[in-house]
Protein backbone atom coordinates (compact mmCIF):
# COMPACT_ATOMS: atom_id res chain seq x y z
CA UNK A 1 0.00 0.00 0.00
CA UNK A 2 2.55 2.19 1.35
CA UNK A 3 4.99 1.33 -2.48
CA UNK A 4 1.86 2.02 -4.61
CA UNK A 5 0.96 5.40 -2.56
CA UNK A 6 4.71 6.59 -2.65
CA UNK A 7 4.70 5.74 -6.65
CA UNK A 8 1.91 7.89 -7.23
CA UNK A 9 3.16 10.51 -6.17
CA UNK A 10 6.35 10.12 -7.66
CA UNK A 11 4.19 9.77 -10.86
CA UNK A 12 2.02 12.89 -10.39
CA UNK A 13 4.88 14.66 -9.70
CA UNK A 14 6.75 14.02 -12.72
CA UNK A 15 3.53 14.83 -14.55
CA UNK A 16 3.33 18.16 -12.73
CA UNK A 17 7.38 19.06 -13.80
CA UNK A 18 6.91 18.27 -17.41
CA UNK A 19 3.74 20.08 -17.62
CA UNK A 20 6.01 23.24 -16.12
CA UNK A 21 7.74 22.64 -18.74
CA UNK A 22 6.11 22.44 -21.54
CA UNK A 23 7.55 23.46 -24.80
CA UNK A 24 6.74 25.25 -27.51
CA UNK A 25 7.30 23.92 -30.74
CA UNK A 26 7.56 24.84 -34.66
CA UNK A 27 8.51 23.35 -38.32
CA UNK A 28 11.67 23.42 -38.79
CA UNK A 29 13.33 24.84 -42.15
CA UNK A 30 14.51 21.64 -43.13
CA UNK A 31 11.18 20.06 -43.15
CA UNK A 32 9.72 22.56 -44.50
CA UNK A 33 12.21 22.49 -47.41
CA UNK A 34 10.55 19.04 -48.16
CA UNK A 35 6.78 20.15 -47.11
CA UNK A 36 7.00 23.43 -48.85
CA UNK A 37 4.79 24.35 -45.70
CA UNK A 38 5.65 25.59 -42.17
CA UNK A 39 4.13 26.36 -38.75
CA UNK A 40 5.55 29.22 -36.95
CA UNK A 41 5.24 29.84 -33.58
CA UNK A 42 5.39 33.35 -31.87
CA UNK A 43 5.71 33.82 -28.30
CA UNK A 44 6.14 37.90 -27.03
CA UNK A 45 6.81 39.62 -23.77
CA UNK A 46 4.65 42.59 -23.60
CA UNK A 47 7.20 45.54 -24.81
CA UNK A 48 4.93 49.08 -25.90
CA UNK A 49 5.65 49.10 -29.85
CA UNK A 50 7.49 46.22 -30.06
CA UNK A 51 5.00 43.46 -29.32
CA UNK A 52 1.90 44.62 -27.55
CA UNK A 53 -1.51 43.55 -27.82
CA UNK A 54 -3.71 46.04 -29.17
CA UNK A 55 -7.43 47.45 -28.43
CA UNK A 56 -8.45 45.07 -30.95
CA UNK A 57 -7.05 42.05 -29.05
CA UNK A 58 -4.34 41.47 -31.66
CA UNK A 59 -0.47 41.30 -31.18
CA UNK A 60 1.31 44.36 -32.77
CA UNK A 61 4.68 45.98 -32.73
CA UNK A 62 8.00 46.32 -34.78
CA UNK A 63 8.81 42.58 -34.40
CA UNK A 64 5.64 41.75 -35.53
CA UNK A 65 5.71 43.48 -38.15
CA UNK A 66 9.30 42.44 -38.95
CA UNK A 67 8.16 38.58 -38.99
CA UNK A 68 5.15 39.47 -41.38
CA UNK A 69 8.18 40.84 -43.82
CA UNK A 70 10.18 37.76 -42.87
CA UNK A 71 6.97 35.23 -43.66
CA UNK A 72 6.91 37.08 -47.26
CA UNK A 73 10.75 36.93 -48.24
CA UNK A 74 10.25 32.84 -47.24
CA UNK A 75 7.52 32.50 -49.79
CA UNK A 76 9.03 34.27 -52.76
CA UNK A 77 12.49 33.01 -52.04
CA UNK A 78 11.85 29.83 -51.13
CA UNK A 79 8.56 28.66 -51.90
CA UNK A 80 7.42 27.88 -48.40
CA UNK A 81 3.83 29.13 -47.24
CA UNK A 82 4.06 29.98 -43.72
CA UNK A 83 1.34 29.65 -41.66
CA UNK A 84 1.96 32.54 -37.79
CA UNK A 85 0.22 31.24 -34.93
CA UNK A 86 0.53 33.02 -31.38
CA UNK A 87 1.32 31.66 -28.34
CA UNK A 88 1.99 33.21 -24.63
CA UNK A 89 1.06 32.32 -21.17
CA UNK A 90 2.12 34.88 -19.54
CA UNK A 91 2.73 38.04 -21.30
CA UNK A 92 4.17 40.52 -18.62
CA UNK A 93 6.68 38.47 -17.16
CA UNK A 94 10.04 38.83 -19.00
CA UNK A 95 12.06 35.80 -17.82
CA UNK A 96 9.20 33.34 -18.09
CA UNK A 97 9.35 34.07 -21.54
CA UNK A 98 12.97 34.48 -21.75
CA UNK A 99 12.48 30.58 -20.76
CA UNK A 100 10.09 30.06 -22.51
CA UNK A 101 12.16 30.34 -25.80
CA UNK A 102 15.05 28.85 -24.66
CA UNK A 103 13.07 25.21 -23.82
CA UNK A 104 11.17 26.04 -27.34
CA UNK A 105 11.62 23.65 -30.55
CA UNK A 106 12.04 24.21 -33.92
CA UNK A 107 10.26 27.28 -35.86
CA UNK A 108 9.65 29.79 -32.59
CA UNK A 109 10.47 33.29 -32.52
CA UNK A 110 10.39 35.40 -29.32
CA UNK A 111 8.95 38.60 -29.62
CA UNK A 112 10.15 41.82 -27.35
CA UNK A 113 12.65 44.24 -26.90
CA UNK A 114 15.39 41.70 -26.09
CA UNK A 115 19.29 43.06 -25.86
CA UNK A 116 21.39 40.99 -27.58
CA UNK A 117 24.23 39.76 -25.26
CA UNK A 118 27.30 37.92 -25.40
CA UNK A 119 25.67 35.93 -22.46
CA UNK A 120 22.69 34.97 -24.17
CA UNK A 121 24.20 33.88 -27.02
CA UNK A 122 24.72 30.80 -25.35
CA UNK A 123 21.24 30.06 -24.80
CA UNK A 124 19.69 31.44 -28.05
CA UNK A 125 19.75 32.21 -31.45
CA UNK A 126 19.53 35.94 -32.50
CA UNK A 127 18.53 37.87 -35.49
CA UNK A 128 21.01 40.41 -36.30
CA UNK A 129 20.12 43.92 -34.75
CA UNK A 130 17.59 45.61 -35.63
CA UNK A 131 17.48 48.75 -33.69
CA UNK A 132 19.54 50.35 -31.18
CA UNK A 133 17.96 50.87 -27.56
CA UNK A 134 18.76 53.60 -25.18
CA UNK A 135 18.33 53.33 -21.84
CA UNK A 136 17.09 55.79 -19.54
CA UNK A 137 16.47 56.30 -16.00
CA UNK A 138 12.97 57.53 -15.52
CA UNK A 139 10.63 58.39 -12.19
CA UNK A 140 8.05 60.34 -11.37
CA UNK A 141 8.09 64.36 -12.20
CA UNK A 142 8.22 65.33 -8.62
CA UNK A 143 12.27 64.11 -8.78
CA UNK A 144 14.91 66.69 -9.29
CA UNK A 145 16.26 66.14 -13.01
CA UNK A 146 19.67 63.61 -12.80
CA UNK A 147 22.22 65.31 -15.38
CA UNK A 148 25.23 63.68 -13.95
CA UNK A 149 24.93 59.71 -13.44
CA UNK A 150 28.33 60.02 -10.63
CA UNK A 151 25.20 62.26 -8.50
CA UNK A 152 22.65 59.53 -8.27
CA UNK A 153 23.58 59.08 -4.83
CA UNK A 154 22.88 62.27 -3.51
CA UNK A 155 19.96 63.52 -5.90
CA UNK A 156 18.13 59.98 -5.72
CA UNK A 157 19.15 59.49 -1.94
CA UNK A 158 16.32 57.47 -0.06
CA UNK A 159 14.81 56.47 -3.34
CA UNK A 160 14.37 52.54 -4.58
CA UNK A 161 14.98 51.27 -8.36
CA UNK A 162 12.58 49.13 -9.20
CA UNK A 163 13.50 46.42 -12.00
CA UNK A 164 13.17 42.72 -13.24
CA UNK A 165 15.66 39.89 -13.01
CA UNK A 166 17.79 39.05 -15.82
CA UNK A 167 17.60 41.80 -17.63
CA UNK A 168 20.06 44.30 -19.16
CA UNK A 169 18.28 46.59 -17.17
CA UNK A 170 19.18 45.34 -13.93
CA UNK A 171 22.77 44.96 -15.00
CA UNK A 172 22.34 48.27 -15.20
CA UNK A 173 21.03 49.03 -12.35
CA UNK A 174 23.79 46.50 -10.23
CA UNK A 175 25.97 48.84 -12.02
CA UNK A 176 25.01 52.08 -10.60
CA UNK A 177 25.09 50.24 -7.19
CA UNK A 178 28.51 49.20 -7.22
CA UNK A 179 29.86 52.08 -8.29
CA UNK A 180 27.63 55.20 -7.19
CA UNK A 181 25.13 54.41 -5.01
CA UNK A 182 26.34 51.07 -2.64
CA UNK A 183 23.02 51.88 0.15
CA UNK A 184 21.01 51.60 -3.47
CA UNK A 185 17.55 49.40 -2.32
CA UNK A 186 16.48 47.09 -5.43
CA UNK A 187 12.70 46.20 -5.75
CA UNK A 188 12.01 42.98 -8.11
CA UNK A 189 9.02 43.21 -10.27
CA UNK A 190 8.26 40.67 -13.15
CA UNK A 191 8.01 43.24 -15.99
CA UNK A 192 8.62 46.98 -16.85
CA UNK A 193 4.81 47.66 -17.30
CA UNK A 194 4.76 46.92 -13.49
CA UNK A 195 7.41 49.25 -12.93
CA UNK A 196 6.47 52.10 -14.60
CA UNK A 197 2.94 52.18 -12.81
CA UNK A 198 5.26 52.34 -9.55
CA UNK A 199 6.96 54.57 -10.66
CA UNK A 200 4.79 57.06 -12.04
CA UNK A 201 2.78 56.73 -8.25
CA UNK A 202 5.50 56.98 -6.11
CA UNK A 203 8.52 59.55 -5.89
CA UNK A 204 10.52 57.71 -3.42
CA UNK A 205 11.04 54.94 -7.05
CA UNK A 206 13.06 55.16 -9.89
CA UNK A 207 13.95 52.32 -12.79
CA UNK A 208 16.25 51.93 -15.71
CA UNK A 209 14.06 51.16 -18.63
CA UNK A 210 14.30 50.68 -22.59
CA UNK A 211 13.12 54.10 -24.47
CA UNK A 212 9.92 52.57 -25.71
CA UNK A 213 8.21 52.81 -22.43
CA UNK A 214 9.19 56.88 -22.10
CA UNK A 215 7.38 57.51 -25.16
CA UNK A 216 4.78 55.46 -24.30
CA UNK A 217 4.45 57.54 -21.26
CA UNK A 218 4.72 60.92 -23.19
CA UNK A 219 2.11 59.95 -25.46
CA UNK A 220 -0.18 58.44 -22.22
CA UNK A 221 0.30 61.97 -20.47
CA UNK A 222 1.76 60.14 -17.74
CA UNK A 223 3.98 61.82 -15.06
CA UNK A 224 7.27 60.54 -16.07
CA UNK A 225 10.10 62.42 -16.11
CA UNK A 226 13.60 61.51 -18.13
CA UNK A 227 17.22 61.76 -16.37
CA UNK A 228 19.34 62.63 -18.97
CA UNK A 229 22.51 61.53 -16.80
CA UNK A 230 21.14 57.86 -17.13
CA UNK A 231 21.02 57.47 -20.95
CA UNK A 232 22.55 54.63 -22.38
CA UNK A 233 23.22 53.94 -25.76
CA UNK A 234 25.24 50.97 -26.05
CA UNK A 235 22.46 48.27 -26.59
CA UNK A 236 21.30 46.35 -29.56
CA UNK A 237 17.66 44.64 -30.11
CA UNK A 238 17.13 41.17 -31.58
CA UNK A 239 14.61 38.65 -32.28
CA UNK A 240 15.24 35.50 -30.12
CA UNK A 241 15.02 32.08 -30.91
CA UNK A 242 15.62 28.45 -29.72
CA UNK A 243 19.13 27.13 -30.51
CA UNK A 244 17.35 24.15 -32.43
CA UNK A 245 15.76 27.07 -34.66
CA UNK A 246 17.29 26.38 -37.96
CA UNK A 247 15.40 29.66 -39.64
CA UNK A 248 18.12 31.72 -38.20
CA UNK A 249 20.31 31.69 -40.71
CA UNK A 250 17.04 33.04 -43.62
CA UNK A 251 16.43 35.33 -41.12
CA UNK A 252 19.79 36.80 -41.28
CA UNK A 253 19.68 36.66 -44.77
CA UNK A 254 16.50 38.21 -45.09
CA UNK A 255 17.42 41.33 -42.93
CA UNK A 256 20.91 41.60 -44.39
CA UNK A 257 19.67 41.81 -47.85
CA UNK A 258 18.83 45.62 -47.47
CA UNK A 259 15.40 45.14 -45.70
CA UNK A 260 16.71 47.35 -42.83
CA UNK A 261 17.38 50.11 -45.33
CA UNK A 262 14.19 49.73 -46.94
CA UNK A 263 10.97 52.12 -47.22
CA UNK A 264 9.09 49.14 -45.58
CA UNK A 265 11.73 48.90 -42.31
CA UNK A 266 10.70 53.05 -41.99
CA UNK A 267 7.47 53.01 -42.21
CA UNK A 268 7.23 49.76 -39.92
CA UNK A 269 9.47 51.94 -37.11
CA UNK A 270 7.47 55.11 -37.78
CA UNK A 271 4.06 53.31 -37.43
CA UNK A 272 5.00 51.55 -34.03
CA UNK A 273 7.01 53.88 -32.59
CA UNK A 274 5.30 57.30 -33.89
CA UNK A 275 7.08 60.40 -34.80
CA UNK A 276 8.11 61.73 -30.98
CA UNK A 277 10.39 58.78 -31.17
CA UNK A 278 11.26 59.36 -34.79
CA UNK A 279 12.27 62.95 -33.72
CA UNK A 280 14.32 61.54 -30.53
CA UNK A 281 16.40 59.42 -32.52
CA UNK A 282 17.37 62.11 -35.39
CA UNK A 283 18.61 64.33 -32.75
CA UNK A 284 20.84 61.94 -31.25
CA UNK A 285 22.82 61.62 -34.61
Amino acid sequence: MNRAVSFSSILILFMCINLSKAQLSGDTFASASTSKSANWVLTYSEAPGFASKNTKGEISGVCVDIMKEFKKYVEKEHGISVNITFESKNANDFTEFLETVKNSEGGVFGLSNTTITEARKSDYNFSPPYITNIGMILSNNNVPTLVDLPNIAQKFKGMTAVTVKNTTNENQILNIKKQYFPTLKIEYVPSFAQAMQIIAKDSKKFANVDFTYYFEAIQNRKPIKRHPGGDDKTEQFGIIMPKSNDWSPLLEEFMSSGFLQSAEYKQIISANLGQAAMKFFESLK
